[in-house]
């Protein structure tokens, strides 16, 4: 068993069994610090707690950001069943998501990176966060996999781009000799 603790969640990876627990990682210690040095005084209290989740380092934020990736993730996959992404099996209301494992991608960042963005047009800076992590994604039949899809800005891509990219993603790619060959064109 490996574990892996991102920003949101905590990943339980069983890599024999070709499974993963995902867990939502909650603070609220932290929103309850924040939330009195942001006011200065607990009055103000109720302010800090209709922030939306998606405001940085609001209750809400603190709270249920792993919640609410592990809950976009099933709704997502059971939507779309896009073969691009790592199937989601199971989730207890976002408390728990049981997704499958498949060889990690052991690209460097940059290549990954350089290559979605030629393969998306760009779109890919939509949502950096996900898709320039190699830790993001995973091998599976030799094709390239998404496993860290729960934020909504990345959906948009993945409805456009991911039968390209499932079809055109070399996994030898080197964004150096890519540069080198450009070079040698005079682009």
């Amino acid at each position: 068993m490996q574990i892996r603790k991102g920003e949101k969640r905590i990943v339980f990876i069983f890599p024999k069994m070709h499974f993963a627990v995902k867990l939502p990682i909650i603070h609220l210690f932290l929103a309850i610090k924040f939330g009195y040095a942001k006011t200065g005084r607990w009055n103000h209290l109720k302010k800090y707690l209709g922030y939306p989740m998606e405001a940085m380092g609001g209750f809400k934020w603190f709270l249920f950001r792993g919640l609410s990736s592990n809950w976009n993730e099933i709704c997502f996959y059971l939507k779309t069943r896009n073969l691009f992404l790592q199937p989601t099996y199971f989730s207890f209301f976002g408390l728990l998501n049981i997704q499958r494992c498949d060889d990690p991608c052991e690209l460097k960042s940059h290549d990954l990176w350089a290559q979605l963005r030629e393969l998306t047009e760009g779109r890919v800076s939509e949502d950096e966060h996900h898709f320039d992590n190699p830790d993001n994604f995973c091998f599976r039949d030799k094709k390239l996999r998404m496993i860290d899809y729960g934020s909504k800005r990345s959906h948009g891509v993945l409805l456009k781009y991911s039968e390209k990219i499932m079809g055109s993603f070399d996994p030898e790619y080197c964004w150096e000799d890519q540069k080198k060959e450009l070079e040698k064109k005079g682009l």
